[in-house]
């Protein structure tokens, strides 16, 4: 098959993070020792095609989001070449490539400008709700009087609109480009096998993966063997995971049951879900800055700017929103929780806008690749020819 080459890739590359696979001299150590390449040949095969300028090949590679930087691949690398970050800063480019609003590209390559724009979507969503708030009564707290429900989320509808939009049509072009460097026709003839196939492929994809971190939760993916299970990676992962989705989930059921403005009780089935999700957020968000302060091994040692401003985010949404359920239910109203709450709303306004184009859209990105990954795995199972040696 033939590759077209961009000389400019690699030097592409490097403004996406720590590149340095100039010094790789193509010896196959991290491939050999990566837990997850038992069906691929990552990182080896991407960082070839950087080398080489092979940016149709990397950007429709299945094989860029199998890998979830365990930072075996540095730990062991004779040259230093860190093609464990190196993978890292390939799917920030891929992201930057989807995304046909040009946004996300200046914003993983411009760490203050990443920054700045954060903070004017903020301030902007903080004046726009300001400009619908009622009079504020003291003599008991009424958030929804104060900010008028509806317009809350009447907004949060808009915004994720806008976000889901722009992904969709990233997820398209990453498709076409997969379904492109594997050589397979986009249309393919219906049939009951293929069918299954796309279902096996989901459920594999949905349950093993995403909700169960099968690859994450690999022992050879953890650097301490002896931690216990909650102070591991995988769990990080899966409580912000679940805690983000947590918090989608309650709001979604609030919106559509409960009647506007009333009050409930904490054990309300949504407020209760909301709570132990806003638990695991801060527990993993917490954790996972910990790290990153301490630089406790590989996958901490070149954070991005990218990864500080997501998790810095998502902390104070959950701090944000769990202290407005403490004014909730506190037996005084507080005043302060006013401000509180255009400040937390402004923050998942910004979340929600900014989706597409920050760390938050690889999970969308890996889920979709996996699942292509998974069905394509068992197409090549269900035409494989059957041999002596298989039969």
């Amino acid at each position: 098959m033939s590759l077209r080459v961009d000389t400019s890739l690699l030097t592409e590359l490097k403004a996406y993070g720590h590149v340095n696979v100039e010094a790789c001299f193509n010896c196959g150590n991290c491939s050999a020792i990566c837990p997850l390449a038992e069906d691929a040949s990552f990182p080896r095969r991407i960082i070839r095609y950087a080398q080489v300028g092979a940016k149709d090949a990397l950007l429709g590679s299945r094989e860029l989001w199998l890998c979830y930087y365990c930072g075996e691949c540095s730990k062991t690398c004779p040259r230093q070449a860190e093609p464990g970050e190196f993978m890292a800063a390939a799917r920030r480019y891929a992201i930057a490539h989807y995304d046909f609003t040009g946004i996300a590209k200046a914003l993983f390559r411009n760490g203050p400008f990443n920054i700045l724009l954060n903070l004017l979507l903020v301030i902007f969503f903080s004046a726009f709700l300001l400009a619908f708030s009622q009079g504020a009564g003291f003599t008991e707290l009424a958030l929804w009087q104060f900010l008028p429900e509806v317009v809350v989320q009447a907004s949060g509808v808009g915004a994720f609109l806008i976000a889901a939009l722009i992904l969709v049509v990233g997820i398209s072009r990453m498709s076409r480009a997969i379904v492109h460097a594997d050589r397979l026709p986009i249309v393919r003839p219906v049939s009951t096998q293929r069918t299954a196939n796309r279902w096996k492929a989901a459920w594999l994809t949905l349950w093993d993966q995403v909700l169960g971190h099968r690859n994450f939760r690999k022992d050879e993916c953890e650097e301490d063997q002896t931690r216990p299970w909650p102070f591991r990676k995988w769990f990080i992962h899966a409580s912000i995971l679940f805690g983000f989705f947590g918090l989608f989930g309650a709001t979604a059921l609030d919106f559509l049951f409960k009647p506007l403005g009333s009050w409930v009780p904490i054990y309300y089935p949504p407020r209760l879900l909301g709570t132990v999700a806003g638990v695991l957020l801060i527990y993993g968000t917490s954790l996972a800055l910990n790290h990153r302060l301490r630089r406790r091994d590989k996958y901490t040692l070149h954070s991005h700017p990218s990864d500080w401003l997501f998790l810095i985010l998502i902390w104070l949404i959950g701090l944000s929103g769990f202290l407005l359920e403490i004014a909730a239910y506190a037996p005084s109203p507080a005043s302060w929780a006013y401000p509180l709450l255009i400040f937390h709303v402004a923050l998942v306004m910004d979340l929600a806008v900014m989706l597409p184009l920050s760390k938050f859209a690889h999970s969308v990105y890996r889920t979709t690749a996996l699942y292509m990954h998974a069905y394509r795995h068992k197409e090549a199972v269900e035409h494989r020819p059957i041999t002596a040696a298989s039969a």
